[in-house]
């Protein structure tokens, strides 16, 4: 006699089979995260994987180009609070974390600043990212930047969780621009 399972059992099973992946990738943050990041390289959406602790007033755009070859940075002439060039391009992911935009400002000193605007709801896994990476950072004293000291400068983000009118951004400061 050939062992069977019950037939309500394979039913479940074969449910289990089919909707545990989808329940996995829809509706848990981690499976949100993957299926964001695949569809963003699909739709062709270019990683930049930038230590920002490492950028420097010399990274101009010849060196942004070269290392980044995928990312389509387009430079002009704007008067910001940061210098009189800036550039910027669409990104997919900023080091695995969903994104936008990266902006770039250029002063006579060369880099002033940089901008990753990512996607609001991986504030956290920035901030943990940041805090592995860095070390645990320190808070302005109203509690509400975050900020870790980087070779040529600053690296700062919004702590805890974002208002409805903030926006997700990451931002780096040089030397220069911090001293104006």
């Amino acid at each position: 006699m050939k062992p069977r399972l019950h037939p309500l059992y394979t039913k479940l099973l074969l449910l289990a089979i089919v909707f545990g992946p989808f329940y996995w990738l829809v509706f848990t943050d981690d499976g949100q995260w993957r299926t964001d990041t695949v569809l963003l390289m699909l739709f062709g959406k270019p990683a930049l994987n930038l230590a920002p602790e490492r950028l420097y007033a010399g990274f101009d755009e010849a060196a942004v180009r070269e290392r980044f070859p995928k990312v389509d940075l387009r430079c002009g002439a704007a008067a910001t609070p940061f210098g009189n060039r800036l550039c910027g391009a669409e990104i997919g992911t900023f080091n695995s974390i969903p994104s936008r935009r990266l902006v770039l400002y250029y002063g006579d000193e060369g880099l002033m600043a940089a901008k990753i605007d990512y996607r609001r709801g991986y504030h956290a896994r920035l901030l943990a990212w940041l805090t592995r990476r860095l070390g645990a950072p320190e808070t302005g004293a109203d509690g509400t930047t975050a900020t870790w000291p980087a070779d040529e400068g600053l690296v700062v983000a919004r702590a805890g969780e974002l208002g409805a009118d903030e926006e997700p951004t990451l931002l780096w400061l040089s030397h220069a621009a911090l001293a104006q």
